[in-house]
C-alpha cells in the first residue's frame, strides 16, 4: 500500500474501466503507472509528458504556488506533491491534454486529484456514435445474440489467498479474477473482473430495453388501428 501524493492517506489498489490504479479514499486522488495511463492517452503522448517534466517546478495543491527543490509549500505550509513510490518531492507539474498533472520521471508515474482525473477521463473518451435507426427486422437477431448474458466469475481460493503471479498474500476484497484465478491489482490481466463471492445476474442492456419497448409500442398501435377499422367499417 502506498501513501497518497497529496494528503498522505494510504491508498488502495483499484480496477476501473479496464485500468489498474492506486486510489485515495480520502481525497479522491489517483496514481497511475506509465503502462496503465498509456492505454488512455497513448504511449507517445505520455512519453512526451515525461520528457517535458525534466527540470519543471512543482505546484502546491493548496495555493498553487510554484515549488522548486522544497518538500513543502513556503506560502501555506502544505506538503508538496510527493511520489508514493520513491518519495521524491515536489513532483513536476506538466500539462496532459489540457489537464495539469504531477509526474515522477524516475518511477514513471502520474498523480491526479479527483477533479483532474474526471477531466482527463472525459478528454480521453471517444466521441459518441449515433445509433442506427431501430427497426423490427433486426430485433430477433439481436435477441438471439443477447440470450446468453455474462456473469461475473468466481474463483477458488485457499486458506491464505495470494496472487497466482507474484505470490503476494492479499485480502480477496481487493483481488481480481481471470479464468478462476486470483490476481493482485498490479498483476491482473486485461479483461479481469473484481473478485466477488457470488455470481451476479446480468441485466439486458439499455439498447436492448429500448428496442423491446419500441416493438411493444408498434404492436399496440397496430392493434388500435385494426380495432378502429372494424368499428367504422
Amino acid at each position: 500500500m502506498q501513501a497518497c501524493p497529496y494528503c498522505q492517506t494510504t491508498m488502495r489498489n483499484t480496477y476501473a474501466r479496464g485500468l489498474v490504479r492506486d486510489e485515495c479514499g480520502a481525497c479522491g486522488a489517483a496514481w497511475f503507472e506509465e503502462e496503465m495511463l498509456a492505454r488512455v492517452v497513448g504511449a507517445p503522448t505520455l512519453t512526451a509528458v515525461f520528457e517535458q517534466a525534466k527540470g519543471k517546478p512543482g505546484r502546491c495543491k493548496g495555493c498553487e504556488t510554484s515549488l522548486q527543490y522544497v518538500p513543502g509549500c513556503p506560502s501555506c505550509g502544505r506538503q508538496a506533491p510527493t511520489c508514493p513510490t520513491c518519495g521524491s518531492a515536489p513532483l513536476p507539474a506538466v500539462d496532459l491534454r489540457d489537464v495539469t498533472v504531477d509526474v515522477c520521471g524516475k518511477c514513471r508515474g502520474v498523480a491526479l486529484d479527483g477533479e483532474e482525473l474526471a477531466r482527463l477521463q472525459k478528454a480521453a473518451e471517444p466521441a459518441p456514435r449515433e445509433e442506427p435507426p431501430i427497426i423490427a427486422a433486426d430485433f430477433e437477431h439481436e435477441y438471439d445474440d443477447r440470450r446468453s448474458l455474462s456473469l461475473l466469475p468466481k474463483v477458488r481460493i485457499g486458506d491464505e489467498p495470494a496472487c497466482v503471479t507474484c505470490g503476494r498474500r492479499m485480502d480477496v476484497r481487493y483481488g481480481f479474477v481471470w479464468e478462476e484465478r486470483l490476481y493482485c491489482g498490479s498483476c491482473a490481466p486485461e479483461g479481469s473482473a473484481p473478485y466477488t463471492d457470488e455470481l451476479t445476474k446480468a441485466q439486458p442492456s439499455e439498447t436492448y430495453g429500448r428496442r423491446a419497448r419500441h416493438l411493444n409500442n408498434s404492436a399496440a398501435e397496430s392493434a388500435v388501428v385494426w380495432l378502429l377499422s372494424k368499428i367504422f367499417k
